[in-house]
């Protein structure tokens, strides 16, 4: 069946489907009903900015109560793959996080990389992922927008977003506390105080403590535990409505990590100087690999504590020009700051180690108008926004025994970006009739980057690059003076006749885009919703931060990437609601698809990396979930996603020694798996009094994805399933107590594996966990 003849047939089962099946969306959609109680009431959401009935809204969005987090588990955003099936979590040698939603990500090792899952709380950026570690403090729910976002929440969305929305102040008193201890010994406390100051000034002040719970252990010359938490998270909201038009809210929130970062496992040994040659420890030949998620080891003496921190502010007012009509400006700024250590080898054998530390500071400003006109038939959006990036980003590497390079060499690169984007947007939605409704946006984005880099060396590394200068200016070989120790290492390799004498990084790039959306949404009945979108979205454009040898490798941008999507999707509630089913078939377009990847070097180097852009690649899929309440007492939620990605024509090499060529065309994506899905059971039995008990069970699962492109058989991450388990009491009073089991089955799986000189390392997911959770809300 030729391909687009297979879209068609798929849009057209999924819209069949949905037609006879009837879903609303999506898993967290509703509140739970108590014990023998009705219809559960939906959950209101803003994914559009305004306040709609999920089941209204025209796009595949995932929501989660706070509650639902609570019983998985779920503390950060890199976990919401339990509940969000299609989102994935990845990770670089350097420890960076990739978000992937449907497939789409970036793989990049650096703080300043401009994500594809975009990250908000209450609607105020966090424009790099590694700004997220305390996002999910004390929340009312979380909303997982799949698909291009650009029109409403900018470029940087063209995966999805992810948007955090914080529990509130409250106009009376309340105070809450809950918490969950580990058999590792992690303990995990959060806790709230909420009400008035005056009459018309509302507090919460949240905060969270999580330490303890070292759960790797070594398991080959050394019987070290790492994993230690020590982190704190603050929030303080305040809610002023001087007048009945007027409302200020000020929103205070941070976080410091200062615990042990989780440290590789060695998953392959694999020198790149072929065994035999020099430089080789015999010890690594023989290493063993690890049996199970515990085991790892590192070098000793490495200090693995992380230096994390981030301070954000932000002010929103919402004044009310008339009765339909209200100005919205929300001013922005955050402040992140990160250090860590990595043993990049993963063995006790010091053979490399990596050192990626960095600051971001960020700025920006929206101000919009949002209303309704024509008896409510038109609801619209316009506004603009300024955002100013200022950002250092060091990538330090030690290689006392590595076999590629002369043993002792060590370089570290530090580039100073900014970033400076403008944008206006708008978007309307035009009920035509009771049941068709048509909306439309568009947004159009100026950028504006800039980066100033220099990669130095010590007296090894300084030679290295000597030498490779002289050997490919036509020389014998002999170390180019001009390169010097604590001096700029890369070699000027720009033009017909380059100098290859030392250069510094000092390059901009300016590019613009319009991110646009169309689409109808039909509603036969008020439980029932039929829809159709086509969107478009954009990446902004990046410049690595990486070893910089060459100029041309080291310091060239990749342009922007767009990915135009084709969605359709129904939603419906069937026997009062008690059954909601959600079908989504979707095709990407995906154009300049920018990836991390390998080009050949001359010796000693050999290979190194950069970043490039795909011509041209798609995705198609379906995501499908479900809700029922089958009788009192009984909650299930099920979902799953099937993703097909396929890269187009596009050479890359190999990381080996020599290089190799590979064509990745009909590849998957890295971080991509086909299908993910979940299922959740909970079953509340009332007591005696005003007491329940519940017992409920939750299963995920994910299929083999790749950690690189070209589905190179190294950086396979398996199949795998997990189940968790969970009991205790909940009563009216407003206490909770429970035990839980995650990974109940002790499942071994990774969700990384790349290569790091001589190894292939991984990122193990977390071992079989026991533990006890408790509550008091007053």
């Amino acid at each position: 069946m030729k391909g687009n003849q297979r879209l068609r047939t798929i849009l057209f089962c999924a819209t069949a489907c949905g037609a006879l099946t009837a879903p609303t969306q999506l898993l967290a959609q509703t509140t739970v009903p108590q014990h023998g109680q009705g219809a559960p009431d939906e959950i209101v959401v803003t994914a559009q900015k305004r306040e709609q009935r999920l089941s209204d809204v025209g796009l595949a969005v995932v929501a989660a109560s706070n509650e639902q987090l609570s019983q998985q588990g779920i503390t950060n955003v890199n976990m919401l793959d339990k509940i969000a099936p299609g989102f994935a979590v990845g990770t670089t040698y350097t420890g960076a996080q990739v978000f992937s939603l449907r497939g789409v990500n970036f793989n990049s090792t650096q703080i300043s990389a401009s994500p594809a899952v975009s990250t908000y709380v209450d609607e105020a950026a966090l424009p790099y992922t590694a700004m997220t570690g305390g996002l999910l403090l004390d929340v009312e729910r979380v909303e997982v927008l799949k698909g291009p976002q650009g029109t409403l929440f900018g470029q940087n969305a063209t995966a999805g977003s992810v948007n955090v929305i914080a529990a509130k102040p409250t106009s009376t008193f309340e105070a809450g506390i809950k918490g969950e201890v580990n058999h590792f010994g992690e303990v995990f406390a959060e806790g709230f105080v909420s009400g008035p100051i005056t009459t018309n000034l509302n507090a919460r002040l949240a905060g969270s403590v999580t330490q303890g719970g070292a759960w790797q252990r070594g398991y080959y010359l050394s019987n070290r535990k790492n994993g230690d938490q020590n982190k704190f998270v603050g929030r303080l909201l305040l809610d002023w409505t001087p007048t009945e038009r007027l409302k200020v809210s000020f929103n205070v929130n941070g976080f410091s990590d200062r615990g042990e970062i989780q440290q590789y496992q060695v998953g392959k040994i694999d020198p790149v100087v072929p065994v035999g040659g020099a430089g080789v420890d015999p010890a690594l030949l023989t290493y063993r690999l690890p049996n199970n998620n515990r085991d790892a080891e590192f070098d000793p003496g490495l200090n693995t504590k992380k230096r994390d921190r981030l301070l954000q502010a932000v002010g929103r007012i919402d004044y009310d020009l008339s009765d339909d009509v209200v100005l919205t400006s929300i001013t922005n700024y955050a402040d992140y700051k990160t250090r860590h250590t990595l043993d990049g080898d993963a063995t006790v054998l010091s053979l490399n180690q990596y050192f990626p530390r960095g600051r971001i500071k960020t700025f920006s400003q929206e101000l919009r108008l949002t209303g309704q006109s024509l008896d409510d038939r038109i609801t619209y959006i316009v506004g603009g926004n300024y955002q100013k990036d200022k950002i250092t980003d060091v990538n330090a590497l030690f290689l006392p025994g590595q076999t590629s390079v002369p043993h002792g060499t060590f370089f570290s690169t530090t580039n100073y970006l900014t970033n400076r984007a403008l944008g206006v947007f708008g978007n309307l939605d035009f009920k035509i009739t009771d049941q068709l409704t048509l909306t439309g946006g568009a947004r159009y984005t100026d950028t504006r980057q800039t980066l100033k880099g220099c990669t130095v060396g010590n007296a090894i590394g300084t030679a290295i690059v000597g030498t490779l200068a002289d050997l490919i200016a036509g020389g014998a070989g002999t170390p180019n003076p001009a390169y010097v120790v604590g001096g700029c290492l890369t070699i000027d390799d720009v033009g017909s006749n380059p100098s290859y004498l030392p250069i510094s990084g000092n390059v901009s790039q300016k590019e613009d885009n319009v991110s646009w959306r169309i689409g109808l949404n039909f509603k036969p009945t008020t439980s029932t919703l039929i829809y159709g979108l086509v969107s478009r979205g954009y990446k902004s454009g990046v410049f690595p931060v990486l070893p910089a040898e060459f100029f041309l490798s080291g310091f060239q941008p990749v342009r922007q990437e767009e990915v135009t999507s084709y969605e359709i999707g129904t939603k419906l509630g069937l026997f009062d609601r008690k059954l909601q089913f959600n079908v989504t078939a979707f095709y990407y377009d995906y154009r300049d698809k920018q990836f991390l990847t390998y080009q050949p070097y001359p010796a000693p180097i050999y290979y190194n990396q950069l970043l490039l852009n795909i011509p041209k690649s798609k995705v198609k899929g379906i995501d499908l979930d479900f809700v029922a309440y089958p009788f009192a007492g009984l909650t299930l939620r099920g979902a799953l996603t099937y993703i097909d990605t396929k890269v187009g024509n596009f050479v890359t090499f190999t990381p080996t020694v020599p290089p190799q060529p590979v064509n990745v065309e009909g590849t998957q994506f890295n971080f991509a798996p086909k299908w993910s899905g979940m299922l959740d059971a909970e079953y509340s039995l009332p007591l005696s009094g005003s007491m329940n008990a519940y017992i409920g069970g939750n299963m995920q699962f994910q299929s083999r994805t790749f950690s690189d492109l070209g589905e190179d058989p190294n950086s396979i991450n398996p199949k795998y399933t997990t189940f968790d388990a969970r009991i205790g009491l909940r009563s009216e009073a407003g206490w909770t107590i429970g035990l839980f089991a995650r990974n109940l089955t002790d499942k071994y799986y990774w969700t990384s594996q790349f290569r790091t000189s001589d190894v292939y390392a991984r990122t193990a997911g977390r071992p079989r966990t026991f533990g006890v959770t408790a509550g008091y809300q007053f």
